[in-house]
């Protein structure tokens, strides 16, 4: 009886002990955050990725009461600024606007790559997909994309287009190889600095994404002649998609949010809910769809699998545009 009795003063002092620390030591994710946090865009301002990353810091800040800078680091097609947050610490301060530039492209462009794209960060969630469109000053001679491929063969040496990302270099390069038209590529750091040099009549050709290419087709400047997407965008259906007139070109592109790997689960998870609810806030889906973005539509573990398949499939097309590691 004595012994009974002991055994359970024991259970009852191990009980209260634990229940003890479990009351006095608030969750990591309970204090998050208590500081800025930094949204990391490694590309220049005014693309869709930086788009994207200033609409997003705003809902952050608005729901988690926190300043959230975002801070544009371009350089070498993005490798700077997401080499940066894998050696950030992993504390969800620091967060990583990624692409399937910076997380599928470059293990195929460069020989060695700075990062792991899967083991360093930890993939939180997908802000949504979109495709590009082939642009042309207004006063040139080119109406379709099978006059680009033409006009290019027949001038081989006059023709050239401006890439700042992977998506705006390896859509010309896929045309390449699909048609056989002749283009020199001349890389910029950000669009910003492509547009310049295009209505600048440094480049002839300039494949864009959706956001930024909006403003400049709304300006009247400029002939769009193609999407890359599967189909015909929503908002330009007068504008073919080139696989209309080349089967089986096809080239679209990806928003995320990532952290460094590590990042401790309950702030992760305080982060993650933020982006579900985020994609279904009726406000914030109207701000994807300005941004000419498909909203993302996966949970997490959904959304890990896809950066899998877009970085195998990007393995794939890479070589088969002939392009060869740098």
């Amino acid at each position: 009886m004595l012994m009974q009795i002991s055994q359970l003063l024991s259970c009852f002092k191990l009980t209260s002990l634990l229940l003890v620390c479990f009351l006095s030591l608030p969750t990591i994710a309970q204090n998050y955050p208590k500081k800025p946090i930094v949204f990391v865009v490694p590309f220049g301002p005014g693309g869709s990725g930086d788009l994207m990353a200033r609409t997003f810091a705003q809902y952050l800040e608005a729901n988690l009461k926190q300043t959230v800078i975002v801070d544009n680091k371009p350089g070498a097609d993005g490798m700077v600024g997401t080499e940066f947050v894998k050696n950030a610490a992993p504390d969800g301060y620091t967060l990583l606007l990624t692409t399937n530039t910076t997380m599928a492209a470059n293990a195929v462009f460069y020989k060695k790559l700075s990062y792991d794209p899967i083991k360093d960060f930890e993939h939180i969630g997908l802000f949504g997909t979109a495709a590009s469109v082939a642009l042309v000053p207004k006063e040139s001679p080119l109406n379709t994309i099978a006059d680009l491929v033409a006009a290019t063969k027949a001038n081989p040496d006059k023709y050239f287009y401006g890439h700042y990302n992977s998506a705006s270099r390896m859509t010309v390069e896929m045309l390449k190889t699909r048609t056989g038209a002749k283009l020199t590529g001349i890389p910029y750091k950000a669009v910003g600095s492509a547009l310049q040099d295009f209505y600048g009549n440094q480049t002839q050709v300039l494949f864009i994404e959706y956001p930024p290419a909006k403003a400049q087709i709304a300006g009247g400047k400029v002939k769009a002649l193609g999407v890359t997407g599967a189909t015909r965008f929503r908002e330009w259906l007068n504008v073919p998609a080139i696989n209309e007139t080349y089967p089986g070109y096809e080239l679209s592109f990806y928003l995320g949010l990532g952290a460094p790997a590590g990042i401790p689960v309950d702030i992760l998870q305080t982060i993650t809910s933020q982006l579900e609810t985020a994609l279904k806030d009726p406000a914030f889906i109207t701000k994807i769809n300005n941004l000419e973005l498909d909203p993302g539509k996966l949970n997490r573990e959904q959304y890990q699998k896809f950066v899998r398949s877009e970085k195998e499939r990007w393995a794939k097309i890479v070589p088969e545009a002939g392009i060869q590691p740098e």
